[in-house]
């Protein structure tokens, strides 16, 4: 059992972007095999349900745009056109994942496919 309450900022930090890069890791394993791979992570304070699907022309370059602002705070404006704030931490294949450290660290997941436009934010 985990207990990330007393995992100190860090640490939380450190295995979340391990999580992910297992599911990247299964992403780049074999393409095909993996067309239609779903895969759902539980864990306190953790609730992820991901279709790791292919990346499409669009998604790539926008990935590539989003990989050069890693570590930075970004605002990512969506289809939905809901804005999502925060700190960009982890870019995946088909989806991103920001910390809102005004909201207490609330984690959202973004699909790539679904993003219109990013950018940096000074705060």
């Amino acid at each position: 059992m985990i207990f990330l309450a007393s995992l100190t900022k860090q640490a939380r930090l450190d295995l979340l972007r391990r999580i992910l890069q297992t599911t990247q890791d299964l992403t780049t394993t074999d393409s095909t095999a993996n067309a239609n791979l779903d895969l759902a992570i539980n864990l306190p304070g953790i609730d992820l349900d991901l279709n790791l699907g292919t990346e499409t022309t669009s998604s790539t370059s926008m990935r590539g745009t989003l990989l050069g602002m890693l570590d930075k705070q970004v605002v990512v404006q969506t289809t939905s056109g809901d804005p999502e704030q925060g700190a960009l931490v982890h870019v995946g294949n088909d989806f991103i994942t920001l910390i809102d450290a005004t909201t207490g660290g609330t984690l959202s997941f973004v699909r790539i496919a679904k993003i219109e436009s990013v950018q940096e934010i000074e705060i």
